[in-house]
């Protein structure tokens, strides 16, 4: 695909960011939002406090729609699953592809967890988000059956009103100061090194931390579980 928006994000790009750790902490965004909508019950909803601020201000920019988390904190070792699977998918589907081709079309979608930069959601800096209704329903931003084919934020395999939605969305957490990534509509980070990488900056400020063990490790076990029952790739 020709991408005519948004800075790729490779690995080697990523591990150049210097890392400076804040120390801002991690707050729950059910605390912090009571009305959030949250799409899944697997999501660890607990963010960097900046984060939670500016996604409260994205969501007043919009009128008729809201946003909807779907994924916030996320373990490493959960990070590792995801990873490891879409991986070994596509080894099986591609088994001409190279050991170099399959990481790097993984890393398109899933980062890898054994690099120096830590997975963006691992940091509490990046969040997976959707647009919802009134009614608090998804509004399906992917096309029919396109989940990862048509993920780029730009992509041309979408239709108009399609694109549309996907631009209220985008526009809204970009005017709150997140960075989105061009590979993926839903995926939007702050503070982290593929936010650095977006914004063509040399340093980051989230690295890896995590919220009490308790507020994930149910929830880890849950997606497995779901993962295994109902595969979504």
């Amino acid at each position: 695909m020709a991408y005519t928006h948004g800075a790729p994000e490779p690995i080697s790009a990523l591990n150049r960011v210097r890392l400076i750790e804040s120390g801002e902490p991690l707050v729950d965004l059910r605390v912090e939002m009571k009305d959030l909508p949250i799409l899944r019950e697997t999501a660890v909803p607990w963010v960097r406090k900046s984060v939670a601020h500016m996604l409260s201000n994205a969501r007043l920019v919009l009128r008729d729609y809201d946003i909807g988390l779907r994924e916030a904190w996320r373990s490493v070792e959960r990070q590792r699953f995801i990873y490891d699977r879409y991986f070994n998918r596509l080894r099986e589907e591609h088994p001409e592809w190279t050991y170099a081709t399959l990481r790097r079309m993984t890393n398109r979608f899933f980062a890898p967890y054994d690099q120096k930069a830590p997975p963006g959601h691992s940091t509490g800096g990046a969040i997976d988000v959707w647009l919802v209704d009134s009614s608090g329903q998804p509004v399906d931003l992917s096309g029919k059956g396109e989940r990862f084919r048509a993920a780029p934020t730009f992509s041309a395999l979408i239709p108009n009103e399609t694109r549309k939605l996907r631009m209220l969305l985008h526009d809204a957490m970009t005017a709150a100061g997140f960075t989105n990534c061009r590979d993926e509509w839903w995926h939007y980070s702050y503070g982290d090194a593929g936010w650095a990488v977006r914004a063509h900056g040399r340093m980051c400020i989230y690295g890896a931390t995590e919220p009490p063990l308790d507020e994930y490790v149910s929830q880890d076990r849950q997606f497995v579980e779901a993962f295994l029952a109902d595969p979504p790739f």
